[in-house]
C-alpha cells in the first residue's frame, strides 16, 4: 500500500513538473513575486499608490524583456553563433532601447514631467533605467547560465557514470562465458572418465556461479570473497588435472575488513590455467601470493608453460583481451594500479598493485 501511494506521488510531481516546465508557471510566479517585491520596497517613497503600481510595472515589463530576448534571441542567434562581442553590443542597445521605453511609457502613463518630477536631467532619468535593465537583465542571465552550467555537468556526470558502469558490466561478463565453457567442457570429459569427480566437479561450480550470480552482483565484494572464490576455482582445477597438478596459493597478512571490484582477480587465476604446462612427467605449477600491506593490494600469479608455446600476436589473459583487463582497471582504479605481464620460454608471470584508499567499501 505504501509504495502504491509513493509511486502516485512520485506521477503527480512529474506531471507538476511537466506542466511547469511546459508553460512555464514558475516563470510568472516569479515576475509576481519581483513585482511584489519592488511596489512594498518603493511604497514609502511614493504619495500616490497608482503611481507606484505604474512605475513599477514598467520596470518589471523592461527587466523581464531584457531577460527574454537576451536569453533566447541574442544568446542562440548571437552569441553562439557570432561571437561575445557582438552579443554585448546587442544586450546594450536593448537595455537602451528599454530604457527609453521606461523614460517615455512613464510619463506618459503618469501625465507629468519626469525631470521636475524627480528634479534632475533627462540623462541622469535614462541612466538609472539604463543601469536597472543592464544590471537586472545581467545578474538573471548570470544565473540562468549558472544553473544550466550546472544542469550539464549533473548529465554530463550521469551520463559518464552509466557509460563507465555499463562498460565494467561488459568488460566482467566477458569474463563468466570463458570459464563456464572451460568448466562444462571439463565436466563433460569427467562423466565418462569419473562420474564420480564429475559430479563433484559440478557441486563446485555450482557454488561457483552462485557467487557470481547472487554475491558478485554489487560494485565492490570483501577481500575474503575473492579469495574464496579463487579457493574454489582451484579446486575445480584440481579435480579436473589431478596428480598432475602444484598449486601454491599464499596469503599473506592485511587480508581483511576492505573490498574489490568483483572478479577482479579471476581473469589472472584462469590464465594460469589456459597456458600451464601439461608436463607428464614433472609437476605442472601454479604459484599465486596475495597480500595486503599499508594500503596496497598486490597479488603474484605464476604459471609454467611449453618450452614450444608461442606467443600470440592477439595477447589474452583469462579469455579476455589484455587490453580489456586493462581497460577495467583502469576504470576501476584510475591511477591507482601497476600490472606486469611477463612471458618467459617455460613460465607466465603477472604481478599486480592495487592502492585500496581508506579501506574503500
Amino acid at each position: 500500500m505504501k509504495n502504491t501511494i509513493s509511486i502516485k506521488a512520485e506521477d503527480f510531481l512529474n506531471r507538476v513538473g511537466q506542466f511547469f516546465g511546459i508553460y512555464k508557471i514558475h516563470h510568472v510566479i516569479f515576475w509576481a513575486a519581483y513585482y511584489i517585491f519592488w511596489v512594498s520596497a518603493y511604497q514609502g517613497l511614493y504619495q500616490n499608490f497608482n503611481h507606484l503600481l505604474l512605475v513599477t510595472g514598467f520596470y518589471t515589463i523592461s527587466n523581464a524583456g531584457m531577460y527574454y530576448v537576451s536569453q533566447y534571441v541574442f544568446i542562440p542567434k548571437l552569441m553562439k553563433t557570432k561571437g561575445v562581442l557582438l552579443f554585448f553590443l546587442a544586450f546594450f542597445l536593448l537595455a537602451a532601447l528599454f530604457s527609453v521605453f521606461m523614460k517615455f511609457g512613464i510619463s506618459i502613463a503618469l501625465d507629468m514631467d519626469l525631470e521636475k518630477f524627480f528634479q534632475t536631467s533627462s540623462f541622469q532619468i535614462f541612466f538609472i533605467y539604463f543601469s536597472s535593465n543592464v544590471f537586472t537583465g545581467g545578474i538573471l542571465l548570470a544565473i540562468k547560465g549558472f544553473l544550466e552550467n550546472r544542469k550539464t555537468i549533473r548529465q554530463n556526470e550521469l551520463r559518464e557514470k552509466e557509460r563507465i558502469e555499463s562498460e565494467l558490466n561488459f568488460l566482467k561478463s566477458q569474463v563468466n562465458p570463458h570459464f563456464l565453457f572451460n568448466a562444462i567442457n571439463s565436466i563433460y570429459v569427467l562423466i565418462r572418465i569419473d562420474p564420480d569427480k564429475a559430479s563433484e566437479t559440478l557441486i563446485k561450480l555450482s557454488n561457483l556461479l552462485r557467487s557470481q550470480l547472487y554475491e558478485f552482483s554489487t560494485a565492490t565484494i570483501d577481500i575474503q570473497q575473492e579469495l574464496e572464490y579463487l579457493e574454489n576455482y582451484i579446486d575445480l582445477e584440481k579435480i579436473r588435472k589431478g596428480d598432475r597438478l602444484q598449486v601454491v596459493f599464499e596469503k599473506g597478512d592485511g587480508l581483511e575488513d576492505f573490498s574489490v571490484a568483483p572478479l577482479l582477480l579471476i581473469p589472472f587465476l584462469e590464465n594460469c590455467f589456459k597456458h600451464l604446462s601439461s608436463h607428464t612427467h614433472q609437476a605442472n605449477i601454479v604459484k599465486i601470493n596475495i597480500e595486503f600491506s599499508k594500503g596496497v593490494l598486490s597479488a603474484y600469479f605464476y604459471n609454467s608453460k611449453e618450452n614450444s608455446y608461442k606467443k600470440k600476436t592477439d595477447q589474452t589473459v583469462g579469455g579476455i583481451g589484455l587490453k580489456n583487463i586493462q581497460r577495467r582497471l583502469e576504470l576501476l582504479y584510475p591511477n591507482r594500479y601497476q600490472l606486469e605481464i611477463h612471458e618467459f620460454p617455460d613460465s607466465f608471470e603477472v604481478k599486480l598493485r592495487i592502492k585500496i584508499d581508506s579501506h574503500e567499501d
